[in-house]
C-alpha cells in the first residue's frame, strides 16, 4: 500500500478560464439559441420557473415566498418578471372615496375605468357650481315667493282666526288678552275696561280670589290653544320646505340626470348620484343666499367661527388614480410600514381640535397595487408593528381596511371607519431562508398563504451555457455603467474570481452584486492608471484592494505569529504537535490562522481527555469530533486487549470558543505521534475531518486555510520546500487558490498532498510508514507508525496490569502509577459559543 501520496500540481490547484473554450456573448451557442437578453437569469431556472408559477397562478393563497441570499438577482428578477406579466394585463380600476350620507362616519368606495374616477371628481364639482348659482335663482322667482306667501298668509290667517277666538272667550271670562314674549297674560276686565295694577290692588281679597280662579281655569284655554296652533306652523313649515325642495328640483334634476345618463353603467355611482340629490333636496340652506351681517357687527373675537365647508360633503376623493398606467402595476415597498402599507387617515386641524372627513383618507401601497404585483421584504414586513397579522388578513379576506394602528390595538378609539376595500393582489416576500422555515414552522398562515417558494441558490453550474451567459453580463454592466472596454484577460480574470468565490472548480457564484463591485472597482483602478482598456492586472490589484482594505485582524495576527507571540513552528520536527488550521469568518472577510493542536498520552484508561471542553470552550460539533477519535483508537489498537490509554489534546494559545470537526485528523495525528515517539514535521499544517474507520472527510475553507498558512510561512521566510498542507482529497475539487500560492508550489517551495486515510497523513507528517496489520498473525511492522503505536500500548497495558497485580491493591498500583491529571467531574453540556471574535470553523 502506498502511504505517501504524491503532492498535486501547479494545474490542480486552479481552474483557469479557457477563453477559447466559451462562445463569446451575442453568438448563437451550439444549439442554436440566443446569446443571453438583459432579462435573462443565470442558473436560476428553478428559482424562475417557480416565480413564473406563482404569479400566473389564480388564487389568493398562491402567493410566493423569494428564498435566497442576498445579491443572487432575487429582486432584478422579481421585479422583471412581474414588469413583463404586468404588460399582459389590463390597467386597473381607479378608486375614489365619497360621503356616505345615510352614516357619514363611514365613507363609501366606487370603482371607475381608468382615467373616469378623475373625470367624475371634475364632474361632481362643476355639478356643485353649477347647483349653487341656479338654486339661488330659482328661489328668485316671483311664482315661487307668491306660493311662499299663500303659505305663510294661510298659516297666519289660521293662527288669527285661533287668536280670535281665544280672545272673545277671554272677554267673556272677563279678560283681557295681551300677548308676551313668554306667551300669553290675562289682565282682568272690570266693566268692560282693563284693570291697572293700583286698582286690582285695591279690589277686595274675595273679589281677588274670584279672579285668580278664574284665570287658572282660563290657562287650560291656552294650553289648547297652543296645541292647536303648532300643527298649523309645523304644516307650514312643511308645506314650505316642500315647496322649497319643488323649486329645488327643477335646479337640480336636469344636472344631476344628465350625470346619471352619463353613468348609467356604473349602479353604485347612480345609487350615490341619487343620494346626493336627495341631500341636497335636504340641505338646501348652504345654496340659499346668506343673510348679510350688518355694518358695525361684533368684534371678530367675538363672533361665531366660521363652520366648515358645508359643500365638502360633495366632493370626491381619488384616491387611486391609474391614468398614467398601461398597464397592471408593479409597486416595490421599501418602507412596509402600516400607513404605508395599508393607507391612512389623515386629521385636520381647526379651532384646537383635530377632525377628519373621507376627503382625509389616504391609500396605501396594497390598494395602490390592486390588480398588480407587491413586492416586500419579509424582515421589514416582520417588524414594523401591526404590519403581519394586517397583511395576512387583507390577502385572506382580499380587502383592505384602511385604519389607524392605534384602533387595531384598541389604543384609541373614534374616528371615520371607510368601507373596505377589495383588492386582488399578488403579494411576493423576499426573505432568507432561515426566515422562510421560521414562518413556515410558527405560523399556521404561512403556508396557507404563500404556497409557492421561488428558491434562489448561491451557486450555479460552471458549463458553456453559464459561461457564455457571465461574459454577457461581464458586456452588459460595462455599458450600462458606461466603463472601459475589459480585454479578454481580464473576462477571464473575473469568472475565475466568481468560481473561488464559492470555492468550487465546476461552479460560479450567484451572487451577481459582488462581481458587479468588482468589474466597476476594475475600472476605476484602469481608469487611474490611464488604460483605455481593463486588463487582467487590473482586476487583480482590485482584488488586493478589496482584502487590504479588509484583512487588518489577519495582518495583525501573522505579525505575532512572526513575533512568537503566537508560537507556531514551521520547520523542524516536534512529538506530539501539529499544526491545524482553522478559518475566522468576519463576515465580509474570512481568512485562515493556524494553530498548534498538542497531545500528551500516559498510562491510564481515562480515554481522551479534550481541554477545550473541559474549559468549556469547546463547541458540540468539535466534543463529537475527539469522541470519534476514541472510536478510531479503539478499532485500530484495541482488538486483542483493552485500550488502556489516557490523553489530552489542546488548542494551545486558544482563548475563545472552538467548534467545527475539521481538526479531529489533526488531533489523531498528534496522538499517534506521542504514542509512537516519531516527531511531526512542522512545517506541514492540517485540515480534514475523520471517521471512526480512518476515512477523511472534506472540510470548507480550504482555500483560506492554504492560503493563511503560506503566509505565515512567507512571513516567518521560510518556503524551503518543506513547507505544506495536507487537505481531504475530496477538497482537491474546491481548490481556487492565489497566483502567488501556485507560483510556489510550481517552484517547489510548498506543497500541497491529497489525503485519503489517516495512514496516508500520519506517513507524510512523520516520513515513516503508517504500517498495514499482516493478515497471519495480526501484528503490525514494529518500524511503521501503527507497529509503534500498538508497541507503546501493549506495554503500557502490561505495567498497569502489572502494577495492579502488586500486593497492595489498588491503592499501592496508583500511588506507584506515573502521574496523570485528576479526573474531572462530569461536566455538562457547555453553553453556545459566545460570537466573534472567535474560531469560526476549525
Amino acid at each position: 500500500m502506498n502511504f505517501f501520496p504524491d503532492p498535486l500540481s501547479p494545474e490542480a490547484l486552479k481552474w483557469r478560464f479557457d477563453l477559447d473554450g466559451s462562445p463569446p456573448p451575442g453568438e448563437e451557442s451550439p444549439n442554436g439559441e440566443e446569446s443571453p437578453s438583459t432579462e435573462k437569469f443565470i442558473g436560476q431556472e428553478r428559482a424562475e420557473r417557480a416565480l413564473e408559477f406563482g404569479l400566473v397562478m389564480h388564487g389568493p393563497d398562491f402567493n410566493v415566498f423569494i428564498s435566497g441570499p442576498p445579491g443572487t438577482g432575487r429582486s432584478t428578477m422579481c421585479r422583471s418578471i412581474c414588469e413583463r406579466l404586468a404588460r399582459g394585463r389590463r390597467v386597473p380600476d381607479s378608486i375614489v372615496y365619497v360621503q356616505n350620507y345615510a352614516d357619514p362616519d363611514r365613507p363609501l368606495w366606487l370603482f371607475f375605468p381608468t382615467g373616469l374616477g378623475r373625470l367624475f371628481r371634475d364632474d361632481m364639482a362643476a355639478l356643485i357650481v353649477e347647483l349653487r348659482e341656479t338654486i339661488p335663482k330659482a328661489f328668485e322667482d316671483e311664482t315661487h315667493e307668491s306660493r311662499r306667501k299663500e303659505v305663510i298668509d294661510s298659516a297666519q290667517e289660521g293662527q288669527r282666526l285661533l287668536y280670535a277666538d281665544l280672545e272673545r272667550r277671554a272677554r267673556e271670562e272677563g279678560f283681557a288678552l295681551r300677548s308676551t314674549q313668554s306667551g300669553f297674560s290675562l289682565i282682568p276686565l272690570i266693566n268692560g275696561e282693563p284693570v291697572t295694577g293700583e286698582t286690582y290692588d285695591k279690589l277686595p281679597e274675595q273679589e281677588k280670589e274670584e279672579i285668580n280662579k278664574k284665570r287658572l281655569a282660563f290657562g287650560e284655554e291656552i294650553t289648547e290653544f297652543f296645541k292647536k296652533v303648532r300643527p298649523l306652523e309645523k304644516n307650514a313649515r312643511s308645506r314650505l320646505q316642500e315647496l322649497d325642495k319643488e323649486i329645488a328640483l327643477t335646479a337640480v334634476q336636469g344636472p344631476a340626470d344628465d350625470l346619471k345618463e352619463k353613468y348609467q353603467d356604473y349602479k353604485k355611482v347612480v345609487a350615490h348620484l341619487d343620494a346626493v340629490q336627495k341631500h341636497i333636496l335636504d340641505h338646501l340652506a348652504p345654496f340659499r343666499p346668506s343673510e348679510e351681517e350688518p355694518a358695525g357687527g361684533l368684534p371678530s373675537f367675538l363672533r361665531k367661527p366660521q363652520e366648515e365647508d358645508p359643500f365638502r360633503v360633495y366632493e370626491v376623493n381619488v384616491m387611486v388614480d391609474n391614468s398614467d398606467l398601461d398597464c397592471a402595476p408593479v409597486i416595490y415597498e421599501t418602507n412596509p410600514t402600516f400607513n404605508n402599507l395599508f393607507g391612512r387617515i389623515d386629521r385636520r386641524a381647526a379651532f384646537g381640535t383635530y377632525s377628519t372627513d373621507f376627503t382625509l383618507v389616504r391609500a396605501g401601497s396594497m390598494i395602490s397595487a390592486n390588480g398588480g404585483y407587491l413586492i416586500l421584504n419579509t424582515l421589514d414586513a416582520l417588524t414594523n408593528p401591526g404590519v403581519w397579522p394586517a397583511l395576512k388578513r387583507a390577502i385572506r379576506t382580499r380587502c383592505v381596511r384602511i385604519e389607524d394602528l392605534g384602533e387595531m390595538y384598541g389604543w384609541t378609539h373614534g374616528g371615520i371607519k371607510p368601507e373596505p376595500i377589495p383588492v386582488n393582489v399578488k403579494v411576493i416576500l423576499m426573505g432568507s431562508p432561515t426566515l422562510y422555515y421560521l414562518l413556515l414552522r410558527h405560523d399556521e398562515d404561512f403556508g396557507k398563504l404563500f404556497k409557492v417558494k421561488a428558491d434562489f441558490g448561491a451557486t450555479i453550474e460552471r458549463n458553456e451555457e453559464s459561461l457564455r451567459d457571465f461574459r454577457a453580463f461581464i458586456e452588459f454592466h460595462r455599458k450600462e455603467s458606461d466603463l472601459l472596454p475589459f480585454a479578454d484577460g481580464a473576462v477571464g480574470r473575473i469568472i475565475e474570481e466568481s468560481s473561488r468565490h464559492v470555492s468550487h472548480q465546476g461552479k460560479l457564484s450567484a451572487r451577481f452584486s459582488e462581481m458587479r463591485e468588482l468589474i466597476l472597482e476594475a475600472d476605476h483602478w484602469a481608469r487611474q492608471s490611464g488604460a483605455q482598456e481593463v486588463s487582467a492586472e487590473d482586476v487583480r490589484r482590485a482584488l488586493d484592494e478589496q482584502r487590504f482594505r479588509a484583512d487588518l485582524l489577519d495582518e495583525r495576527m501573522r505579525e505575532m505569529i512572526v513575533e512568537g507571540s503566537l508560537m507556531i513552528d514551521v520547520e523542524g520536527a516536534v512529538v506530539g504537535q501539529v499544526n491545524g488550521l482553522a478559518v475566522l469568518d468576519l463576515g465580509d472577510y474570512a481568512f485562515g490562522k493556524p494553530s498548534r493542536i498538542t497531545a500528551q498520552t500516559f498510562m491510564g484508561d481515562k480515554g481522551v481527555l479534550n481541554i477545550e471542553r473541559e474549559s468549556k470552550l469547546s463547541g458540540n460539533i468539535h466534543d463529537k469530533g475527539v469522541l470519534i477519535l476514541q472510536g478510531y483508537l479503539g478499532g485500530a489498537y484495541g482488538q486483542k486487549r483493552p485500550l488502556t490509554l489516557s490523553a489530552s489534546i489542546c488548542f494551545e494559545q486558544s482563548y475563545s470558543g472552538v467548534d467545527g470537526d475539521s481538526a479531529s485528523s489533526t488531533e489523531l495525528y498528534a496522538i499517534m505521534s506521542s504514542l509512537s515517539g516519531v516527531p511531526i514535521k512542522q512545517g506541514l499544517a492540517v485540515t480534514g475531518s475523520v471517521n471512526q474507520r480512518g476515512e477523511i472527510q472534506p472540510i470548507g475553507g480550504v482555500n483560506e486555510k492554504i492560503e493563511g498558512f503560506f503566509e505565515v510561512c512567507k512571513e516567518k521566510g521560510a518556503l524551503t520546500g518543506e513547507q505544506g498542507v495536507l487537505i481531504p482529497h475530496q477538497n482537491v475539487r474546491n481548490l481556487m487558490l492565489r497566483e502567488e500560492v501556485i507560483a510556489a508550489v510550481e517552484e517547489g517551495r510548498f506543497r500541497i498532498y491529497p489525503i485519503r486515510t489517516v495512514e496516508e497523513g500520519i506517513s507524510v507528517l512523520t516520513g515513516v510508514p503508517a504500517g498495514e496489520r499482516d493478515p497471519g498473525t495480526g501484528e503490525f511492522p514494529p518500524d511503521t507508525i501503527h507497529g509503534m503505536v500498538d508497541a507503546k500500548l501493549r506495554a503500557m497495558f502490561e505495567n498497569l496490569m502489572r502494577l495492579r497485580r502488586r500486593p497492595g491493591g489498588e491503592d499501592e498500583e496508583e500511588e506507584n502509577a506515573a502521574p496523570a491529571p485528576a479526573e474531572a467531574p462530569p461536566a455538562p453540556d457547555p453553553p453556545p459559543p459566545p460570537p466573534p471574535p472567535r474560531r469560526g470553523r476549525e
